[in-house]
């Protein structure tokens, strides 16, 4: 009981003014009205009522009794945890606390005498905040378990419905792509805006590196360790003006919650395994397979050194290996994670200072992150005024890095994936050298494959050898060869002069700093020379480099009151938030380096290329918000921002003029009814708490090209020799920033003495102005230059259940899900287009008017053709390069559907063959306690999205000298033969493997994410405050139609190609162990 009267006490303590409070005395039996405060006298009236255990029923003594939302009237509980307070007239209801339980809320009712009110313990999940949430914001925490590297992951698990996350691979710290409220645009940035501790970050989502498959996520550079909670916030957005279309996404890092000096420290350590692979062709299946390719060559040849039986011939040993390439590629990787907090502080500062290692291998061999974290947060009183608060804080990320995926084409260069090569290479190759009649078992074969050179020699400029994904790795393998560094530097500064308790006027002023440093190499050794169809020759080996420094500079300053006027509650803020932004970049390829040792770029090497960027820009928004509560009933927010920024168009349609400068106006409303706060409405224990909400935003999207506005030209090499200028782009004045008007409504409530807690909303969103293309003229010569065009519309609902299932004293049992679902249409495009299409790794994306966006569009199929007589039957065909000779499908040849009936198979028949948005979305999630222990469950899944299998694509085509799927054994082969997968023939002359739904699959998965089991031992010594084990499965299983190793998956950033599978490292099964220790 000590503890809690003595938590009570402190509240009491910390929420009232001592300048009015009321003599108080310990007694027992006058405590209850005794430790009554009051800040203000107002008419008052008498409650009382009692507060129980809903796990024991017994009364929970100590327990603090105030009213919601209002400072000076709270009392305690007795030992038969009963309150009696006098609350003002118009107070509609009270909220109670206690040690070791979640918050609750009662309304009040006529009369003294007030429902009894039910505590939960903090094992099940909170559902009651300090204040009413008028714009139905999700909030999430609680990181200290988590084996993320990055924030999304945990945003995914938690909160699945309300933010569309998609990991994009397995590869740790590459992050998601998170997608609010539906598609609210094309062809930039769609994605929310990241504010951590009042600053925005810019993601650098356009930005892209050097090797493929890897992503420059900015947000891995914060560990989930450091982070307090994360907020979601989907309406209520014109407060972010021009930036807040797609959403806003709120991390508040971890302060110091107490004077007294704590220390704590944890690691964990575990294993990921291999994931899950496509079955590919032994050494005698492809031998049977490049036997049919050959015979579709041009070559006069009949016999074959691969194909040599007989064990005696000289090569046989060089090519009667069955390799598994995968086997010395991929690895059981192992990750570790260290971290240590100090916080403490007194009446004068008060400071949280973490330090964090991670290391992380990945199941890809000679691919690992590293990362050192280190921040500081302090908060600093310099007199009863006047505050500083003073935030630091340091990242490094290093990789050691590969291409990771299947290549977009083969024109410029042979694949470097070692990933892709462990499928792809044939296994009847071995890894090492041969020599003199001997298969070497350790020195790795570096000379280019030779087995297909007689048989192709009348291919020139094609790009058949493939490299040896073992020596590529190894040599391939250094600091200044394939390596990628990325660090971030914060520093925020807030002091904070508060005039009286109504008013403060505050600066926040921060300065960001990210550097990215990135080199890339393909060594000779290992690597067949190779044609570099843009330089028009062959090459024997290429290096980039790559270094990039973004300075952020942010000065927010804020003038903030409030007040309150009997029922009448007022919350006001202004202020204006200037944003500097300055990016330089710079880029250099080059080819053959000489040899291995000197992976340098310099003017010696081959057709070298410079590319670089020096992107300056600045954005001013000054903003404003009101809020307004009436007897804790209704509830009023209205925001009105107006933003300029250097990237508009100095004559932007439709901006207010001012300043020099186009401005943007964003107006927005959002309102709350708490109806459970009526006098009317009776206490029930069937519903709790019912608040409804509804609101209007106007909110826009500044992703502009720094360049869309402005004319200029670039360097450019014609022939690779001679240097000049090349006019680039016609700027357009008249550009502007997207603008997307949303009204939402929603629900919140418990129910069932709080045993059910729902909420739910609902969103109708309209965006005009898309950032867009526009043809020119050709005198221009240019194609085009950005305008804004078109319009889109969105709607779509969230809904979250979480049920108290089971509550006892030493056992429980909570179970929730999240159900998430947007449909979009395109409702217009510029210069009065239908359609839109753009190309992605073969696929054609259509963009189309009444439409969703980013549709796959392409040819459907009706099986393959058995005989030659049921292909003649048919007669389709299709057109030679001179639009005249006719190409008949024979037997063997896919059975295209000939959609307009003319026979002839082209781009007319083409039709909408799938769509990548899912019809649902969203997380199941369970935890049970027994005393000190706690288990929890986390499922993930999506529902009714269409994928294209590029990597199936590649691995199936039938066209290439590569390994191919078990698929593949039942290609046709005779005639007769009755089956789905064509005749291999090389370089596919009928297009049997273009883009068709041959290789679009169903995407719809159910992941078991997480599986958590931890206990917290109970240790109360003078040097150890406690110890705390955990260990964590993650991706124990997936459950789904998909062919491919993942169905989770994103190849960008953009909305334009989501959905799209390019084989980069799937996610896999991990285990981990940790531990954390409290001091």
């Amino acid at each position: 009981m000590n503890k809690y009267i003595l938590f009570g006490l402190s509240a009491l303590m910390m929420g009232t003014n001592t300048a009015l409070a009321q003599e108080a005395t310990l007694t027992s039996s006058a405590l209850v009205k005794s430790a009554q405060k009051t800040a203000k006298h107002y008419p008052t009236r008498k409650v009382k009522g009692c507060v129980l255990s809903d796990a024991t029923h017994t009364p929970v003594s100590g327990a603090l009794v105030s009213v919601s939302e209002m400072k000076g009237y709270s009392v305690l509980t007795n030992e038969k945890g009963e309150y009696e307070l006098e609350v003002p007239t118009f107070a509609s209801s009270i909220t109670i606390t206690a040690p070791d339980y979640n918050p609750t809320k009662v309304g009040l009712v006529k009369g003294e005498q007030q429902a009894n009110a039910r505590l939960f313990g903090t094992a099940f999940s909170s559902e009651y905040g300090s204040s009413t949430n008028v714009i139905a914001s999700d909030k999430t925490g609680e990181f200290q378990h988590s084996a993320a590297v990055s924030a999304e992951e945990e945003i995914q698990k938690r909160l699945g419905a309300e933010v569309h996350v998609t990991a994009r691979n397995g590869n740790p710290g590459t992050g998601g792509v998170m997608f609010m409220n539906g598609l609210n645009s094309l062809n930039v940035n769609a994605q929310p805006l990241i504010v951590v501790d009042g600053v925005i970050y810019d993601q650098q989502y356009s930005r892209l590196m050097l090797h493929d498959g890897f992503y420059n996520n900015i947000l891995t550079n914060i560990a989930p360790s450091d982070i307090e909670n994360v907020s979601v916030i989907r309406n209520g957005t014109a407060l972010y003006g021009a930036k807040g279309a797609n959403g806003v996404i709120v991390i508040t890092t971890r302060r110091c919650h107490s004077m007294a000096t704590r220390i704590s420290a944890s690691l964990s350590a575990g294993v990921v395994t291999k994931p899950k692979f496509y079955d590919m062709m032994d050494a005698s299946q492809y031998k049977s397979y490049a036997s049919d390719m050959l015979a579709t060559t041009n070559t006069k040849m009949t016999s074959f050194k691969f194909l040599n039986e007989d064990p005696t011939y000289y090569y046989y040993p060089q090519y009667h290996n069955n390799t598994d390439w995968k086997k010395d590629v991929y690895r059981e990787a192992l990750v570790q994670k260290y971290n240590i907090n100090v916080e403490g502080g007194d009446n004068i500062a008060e400071y949280n200072l973490s330090l964090g290692y991670t290391t992380n291998q990945t199941p890809l061999e000679y691919n690992n992150l590293n990362r050192l974290n280190i921040r500081f947060n302090a908060d600093i009183y310099l007199g009863k005024k006047l505050s500083i608060r003073f935030d630091a804080s340091f990242a490094n990320q290093t990789r050691n890095i590969r291409n990771d995926g299947a290549p977009e084409s083969y024109d410029e260069g042979t694949p470097t994936s070692p990933s892709f090569l462990a499928y792809v290479k044939s296994p009847m190759l071995s890894p090492y050298a041969y020599a003199n009649g001997i298969l070497s078992n350790s020195y790795l074969d570096i000379n280019d494959e030779s087995y297909l050179d007689e048989a192709l020699s009348g291919y020139s400029n094609y790009n058949y050898k493939l490299a040896n994904p073992y020596a590529l790795n190894e040599y391939a393998d250094a600091e200044n060869k394939n390596r990628w560094e990325n660090s971030l530097g914060n520093l925020n500064i807030t002091p904070k002069f508060q005039f009286n308790k109504h008013l403060f006027l505050s600066e926040h002023f921060s300065y960001n700093l990210v550097n990215t440093n990135e080199k890339y190499y393909i060594p000779i050794s290992g690597v067949p020379d190779y044609y570099v169809s843009s330089v028009g020759a062959f090459r024997e080996n290429e290096a980039r480099s790559l270094f990039s420094k973004q300075n952020s500079v942010m000065s927010d300053t804020r003038i903030d009151w409030n007040n309150r006027y009997g029922a009448h509650d007022i919350h006001v803020f202004a202020g204006a938030r200037v944003n500097w932004e300055s990016y330089t970049l710079s880029s250099q390829l080059g080819y053959n380096t000489g040899n291995d040792k000197t992976p340098f770029i310099s003017s010696s090497l081959l057709n070298v290329k410079t590319t670089g960027a020096n992107d300056n820009w600045t954005s001013i928004a000054c903003y404003a918000q009101a809020e307004y509560n009436y007897l804790q009933r209704y509830y009023l927010q209205a925001n009105l921002t107006a933003e300029a920024s250097s990237r508009f168009g100095k004559d932007a349609d439709g901006a207010l003029k001012m300043l020099d400068a186009a401005w943007g106006v964003f107006p927005g409303v959002q309102a709350a009814w708490v109806v459970s706060n009526e006098p009317w409405f009776k206490a029930s224990p069937y519903v709790n708490y019912l608040k409804l909400s509804a609101g209007y935003d106007v909110s826009g999207n500044d992703d502009i090209d720094y360049y869309a506005a402005r004319s200029y030209f670039s360097a450019s090499k014609y022939l690779q020799t001679v240097s000049g200028l090349t006019f680039e782009n016609i700027g357009n004045n008249r550009l502007k920033w997207e603008t997307t008007k949303k009204w939402n409504i929603g629900l919140e409530g418990n129910f069932f003495n709080n045993r059910l807690n729902l909420r739910f909303n609902y969103f109708n969103s309209h965006t005009d102005d898309l950032l867009t293309y526009q043809s020119l003229n050709f005198v221009s010569g240019l194609e085009k230059n950005w305008c804004n065009g078109g319009s889109l519309k969105n709607n779509g609902f969230d809904v979250t259940a979480v049920g108290k299932v089971i509550n006892t004293k030493d056992f429980t049992w909570e179970l929730g899900a999240s159900v998430g679902h947007y449909k979009n249409e395109i409702v217009s495009l510029p210069e009065n287009a239908n359609y839109i299409d753009n190309t992605v790794y073969g696929a054609t994306i259509r963009t189309q008017v009444g439409k969703a966006a980013n549709l796959f569009y392409g040819y459907r199929t009706e099986g393959v053709f058995s005989t030659t007589e049921e292909a003649k039957a048919a007669g389709l065909y299709t057109l030679g390069s001179n639009g005249l000779d006719k190409n008949y499908f024979g037997a063997g040849d896919v059975k295209f559907v000939d959609k307009d009936g003319n026979h002839v198979i082209d781009e007319k028949d083409r039709e909408i063959i799938g769509d990548p948005n899912p019809d649902i979305y969203g997380n199941i999630f369970t935890s049970f306690s027994y005393k000190r222990f706690r288990l929890d469950f986390n499922f993930n899944y999506s529902l009714g999205n269409d994928v294209y299998n590029y990597m199936r694509q590649q691995l199936e085509s039938g066209s290439r000298f590569m390994n191919q799927t078990l698929a593949m054994t039942n290609r046709w082969q005779n005639e007769g033969q009755l089956t789905t997968i064509p005749k291999a023939t090389f370089q596919d002359p009928m297009g049997n493997s273009r883009f068709s739904d041959r290789w679009i699959e169903d995407g719809s998965y159910l992941r078991l994410k997480t599986v958590t089991l931890s206990y917290n031992l109970p240790v109360n010594s003078t040097i150890l405050q406690g110890l705390e084990f955990w260990v964590q499965a993650n991706n124990l299983f997936t459950l789904t139609k998909y062919l491919g190793s993942d169905p989770e998956f994103t190849m960008t950033s953009s909305v334009i190609g989501q959905g799209i599978d390019l084989g980069q490292l799937p996610q896999s099964c991990s285990i981990l162990a940790g531990i954390k220790i409290n001091l």
